[in-house]
């Protein structure tokens, strides 16, 4: 029996450069499930509150007292974004089922490490679900990833689950490729799934960025700065050699390798222009992406599909096309996949899942034990909302 839902979906990710927003059409049938965009949008951090969250990523004095207000303001923030998107879309909020928020990544660690002599690994994702559902009076699913840890998993790549689903409009192997701040892949092959954290996306290119631009600019836009610059071969390969890309899957990592740890652990050289630095670093992310396919994969996919903001980078989609000669490599709507908002589409449908009492991890992706049901939920008092 076929039901209709609509979902809201909300995600920041480790760019830290807004919250991705999005209403979407929900159709779930026995053996198929359709999403469709009704509207959606990206609304920039205040650039207080962006600072705020890197300094947080950095170690920062009256860390938790700053993190529990953050934790919150973020919460009324996320809030905000669906109330506008909502009036941009003139539709009530009666109307929506539920809002899926992943919130922002504090700190991950997906492998147990020692901690007093126990073997404990964690997340933390912020911007409280309890504020949002009160602004907005729409119930409201939040912090996914720690079910799946508590099952054995690595709470991480979460999106694969609206791969599979995708999966069923291409032939042959096909990779699912995002690149945020940090690159992962899905794999569907004869519906059996691989997905991993490939290494670094956009994260060393916007920090180099931020820097060449005295902090005016935080991102290439376009590729624009990486076009000017030459490929430094020494550094390229000497990346190339982190220890993160010989991991086998299933792995994740976020800023804990690839944000400033990285610049500590391969401090850059002198002499070597920022151009050059910022273009090394898409090649650099393109090819540490087609690596791990010759790698993990067990056949070249037949299509590549590359959302997120790296997508936009000329830079590193013209590597990746280069490295994977044998795929067919498309941006997201060339696809007929939003290039920048499947992630939020993907925490839209897992807020859908877990009302509906559905699994919202791939244990194959994870490396959970079992299914599970991720989130927890926020309620507000009916048709009660800010």
């Amino acid at each position: 029996m076929k039901k209709e839902y609509i979902a809201a979906g909300l995600m920041s990710g480790t760019s830290v450069d807004g919250i991705d927003a999005g209403l979407f059409h929900i159709s779930l049938e026995e053996s198929l499930t359709r999403i469709e965009v009704i509207r959606a949008r990206t609304y920039p951090f205040p650039e207080v509150i962006r600072q705020e969250i890197l300094d947080q990523f950095a170690g920062c004095p009256d860390a938790l007292r700053r993190l529990t207000l953050l934790n919150m303001e973020l919460g009324k923030l996320y809030g905000q974004s669906i109330n506008t998107l909502l009036k941009e879309a003139g539709m009530e909020a009666s109307r929506v089922t539920v809002i899926g928020s992943h919130g922002q990544t504090m700190y991950h660690v997906g492998n147990p490490i020692d901690f007093h002599g126990y073997k404990t690994a964690g997340t933390l994702q912020i911007g409280e679900g309890s504020v949002i559902a009160q602004m907005t009076g729409i119930p409201t699913v939040s912090d996914f990833r720690t079910a799946d840890m508590a099952a054995g998993g690595k709470g991480a790549p979460f999106v694969p689950l609206l791969d599979k689903i995708l999966a069923a409009n291409f032939p042959g192997p096909v990779a699912f490729q995002n690149i945020g701040g940090i690159g992962n892949v899905g794999y569907i092959r004869e519906g059996s799934l691989i997905a991993f954290d490939t290494g670094p996306g956009n994260m060393i290119i916007d920090k180099l960025v931020e820097k060449h631009t005295g902090g005016n600019q935080y991102y290439d836009r376009n590729g624009l700065l990486g076009l000017k610059g030459k490929v430094n071969t020494e550094l390229l390969n000497l990346w190339l050699k982190h220890p993160y890309l010989a991991d086998a899957p299933p792995k994740t990592t976020g800023r804990e390798l690839f944000g400033n740890r990285f610049f500590h652990d391969y401090p850059l050289p002198q002499g070597i222009p920022l151009e050059d630095l910022i273009r090394t670093a898409a090649v650099y992310t393109a090819k540490t992406i087609a690596h791990s396919y010759r790698q993990w994969l067990p056949k070249p996919p037949a299509s590549v599909i590359v959302t997120g903001g790296g997508a936009h980078n000329p830079n590193i989609m013209e590597t990746l096309k280069e490295e994977l000669k044998g795929s067919r490599v498309l941006t997201g709507d060339q696809a007929g996949i939003s290039t920048d908002f499947k992630e939020a589409a993907a925490f839209a449908l897992m807020g859908l899942h877990y009302l509906l009492d559905l699994p919202g991890n791939e244990p194959e992706a994870t490396g959970a034990s079992r299914e599970v049901i991720c989130g927890k939920l926020s309620k507000p008092l009916p048709g009660r909302g800010v």
